[in-house]
């Protein structure tokens, strides 16, 4: 049987989203939970069985402040992407005391490099837009995020390294104050 390509819709959000997406129909389709839109008719004409799997999609939790909305609309909607009071390593997150300055920038990484150690002084934000990036701590300790991940960086020495084959892009956000250095390298 051969079954018709899905349509991908157009949608004005960065290419990746839309490889994701027919990344993700792609499984459903195989997972038996999605069927083509020719409704999978056997080249006899005749209707083919296809036996219903349960899946299970995990989705970010909704924004408990915001207002819930029929999703069919075009109202805004907020997902919640980070809530916490800790850096990933648990420490507590400490807010500078000085003039208060925001700093939003985009970090690529190529394929095989590394940041090299250092520390943030700052929380810092880091939402991972593409790319596999792995931080590990000169404690041994490593973790690996993924697009969609977001997380407080660690207060302790790390260094991120991509190991992927794709260029890792995140979005950095650090909550520093006026003059205090956004990362800082261990002295030798």
């Amino acid at each position: 049987m051969t079954l018709p390509l899905l349509p991908c819709l157009p949608f004005p959000g960065p290419r990746p989203f839309r490889l994701r997406r027919a990344a993700l129909a792609t499984v459903l389709l195989a997972a038996g939970a999605l069927m083509p839109p020719a409704a999978a008719t056997a080249q006899s004409g005749q209707p083919v069985q296809v036996a219903q799997k349960e899946i299970t999609i995990h989705q970010p939790a909704v924004d408990p402040h915001s207002v819930l909305v029929d999703p069919d609309s075009r109202a805004p909607r907020s997902v919640v992407l980070l809530e916490t009071s800790v850096h990933s390593d648990g420490k507590p997150i400490v807010y500078p005391k000085g003039t208060p300055q925001i700093l939003a920038r985009v970090t690529e990484i190529p394929v095989g490099a590394k940041t090299g150690v250092h520390s943030h002084p700052i929380p810092l934000v880091t939402y991972i837009l593409n790319g596999v990036l792995t931080i590990q701590s000169t404690s041994g300790e490593t973790k690996t995020y993924k697009p969609g991940d977001a997380f407080v960086e660690r207060t302790d020495w790390h260094e991120g390294i991509n190991q992927g084959i794709e260029p890792v892009r995140l979005l950095a956000v650090y909550a520093g104050e006026v003059g205090a250095p956004l990362s800082i390298k261990p002295s030798n």
